[in-house]
C-alpha cells in the first residue's frame, strides 16, 4: 500500500482485461526494477516493482507498507493519508491524496488493504482493492474509482526479504495517458528505494 507513490502519485485502473505486451524492463537502479506493460483496452500502463531487502524480517517491512499515518513521510506524492476502518492489524480501508503534477490536479483514492499469509509465515501478499464509494467524494480532489493491485512479500533467506509491488490504475478526469506513463517508472521506484531504507534503518 504505500503505495503510494501511487499508492502514491499514480493511482491505475483495476483491468479484468487480457494483457496484450509481456513486461518490459523500464529502470535497473541500487537493486531496484521497474517493469512495465500494456494492458488491452487501456491507454495507461500497469507496473512492477521488485526490490530484495537484507536484514529485515517479512513482519517488519509489513509493518512499513501498513503504517498508513506515516506514508506523506515515508512514500512520494502522498499529501496524506488515514485509515477509515481498522478490521485487523493488517487489514484496513485507508484514504490517501496524491500529488499529481501540474497542470494535473491532485487525486485522492480509497483502497481495502486485505493481508494473507502462507502457514509457514514467510509469504505474505497485500491485496489493495478500490473502494471509492466509502465516503463521499472531496471537491479538492479527483477521485480514482478503479485501481488495483498488491504488495507481495517472500522470506528467501532468514534476514532477506524480496518484496514484489504491483498496480494499474485509471487515473480518472481528463489527464493524458502519456502523462499518467510518465511517472509509473519513477513513482514505484523512489517506492520501493524508501521502503528498503526504512525497513533497514535500525
Amino acid at each position: 500500500m504505500l503505495f503510494i507513490r501511487l499508492l502514491l502519485a499514480v493511482i491505475f485502473i483495476n483491468a479484468n482485461a487480457s494483457v496484450s505486451t509481456d513486461w518490459k524492463l523500464r529502470r535497473e537502479e541500487s537493486g531496484v526494477k521497474i517493469f512495465t506493460r500494456n494492458i488491452q483496452g487501456s491507454p495507461f500502463e500497469e507496473f512492477k516493482g521488485t526490490v530484495t531487502i537484507s536484514k529485515t524480517t517479512l513482519t517488519g517491512v509489513l509493518d512499513i507498507i501498513m503504517d498508513v499515518k506515516n506514508y506523506p513521510n515515508n512514500f512520494p506524492n502522498c499529501g496524506s493519508a488515514k485509515v477509515l476502518e481498522q478490521k485487523g492489524k493488517y487489514n484496513d480501508i485507508h484514504y490517501i491524496t496524491i500529488k499529481a503534477p501540474w497542470p494535473v490536479n491532485d487525486r485522492d483514492a480509497i483502497y481495502e488493504a486485505n493481508t494473507t499469509f502462507s502457514q509457514d509465515g514467510k509469504h505474505a501478499r497485500v491485496k489493495l482493492s478500490p473502494r471509492g464509494d466509502y465516503a463521499q467524494e472531496n471537491k479538492n480532489y479527483i477521485r480514482v474509482h478503479n485501481g488495483s493491485g498488491f504488495w507481495q512479500l517472500d522470506e528467501v533467506s532468514p534476514g532477506t526479504v524480496q518484496v514484489v509491488y504491483q498496480f494499474h490504475a485509471d487515473p480518472a478526469g481528463e489527464i493524458p495517458a502519456w502523462i499518467a506513463n510518465s511517472v509509473i517508472v519513477i513513482n514505484p521506484l523512489k517506492t520501493l528505494e524508501s521502503l528498503r531504507n526504512l525497513a533497514t534503518r535500525n
